[in-house]
């Protein structure tokens, strides 16, 4: 009879064993399952984002072509300016470049973009920043920019005020 209850014990604690392994294998799936559902929403978050800024990048490139100034019709409401074809032309691709930014800087926070890029991307920021003659745009379009990201535009050394 012992070793009956003995085998009867030593199935119950096997059966427990194995009823852990299943649950421990439950809960990993779900733990799986969830990350990829978060990266998928931090993609489909990074599509909208880029989305938005091809319309952007689509209307003031089209201004381009039609040698009408971004800033002054869009941030300004001035309906004329006396900017040369070749300074709209500069005007409207500094701001392209801030949308460019902004939709980097949301991609890096997302986690999308790696740090060797950012790296360089940083570079390329405090390089947009220190454009000292265009200044004045960034100031007039970074109202409309995420705080945290004029945040770190503005931690770069001012060249302009040197």
């Amino acid at each position: 009879m012992n070793k009956n209850f003995l085998s009867i014990t030593n199935m119950s604690s096997l059966n427990n064993f194995l009823q852990m392994i299943g649950v421990l294998g439950v809960i990993a799936s779900l733990i799986f399952v969830g990350l990829e559902l978060r990266q998928s929403q931090k993609i489909a978050l990074a599509k909208t984002q880029q989305e938005r800024n091809n319309s952007a990048y689509d209307v003031i490139n089209t201004f381009t072509t039609a040698n009408i100034d971004w800033q002054s019709v869009v941030l300004d409401n001035n309906l004329s300016n006396q900017f040369s074809k070749q300074m709209i032309a500069r005007r409207n691709a500094y701001h392209l470049s801030w949308f460019m930014f902004e939709n980097d800087f949301f991609q890096y926070t997302q986690g999308l973009v790696d740090d060797s890029v950012w790296d360089a991307k940083l570079k390329a920021f405090e390089n947009w920043y220190n454009t000292c003659d265009l200044r004045p745009l960034y100031v007039r379009r970074s109202k409309y920019m995420p705080a945290a990201f004029t945040t770190l535009i503005e931690s770069f050394p001012d060249k302009c005020a040197e």
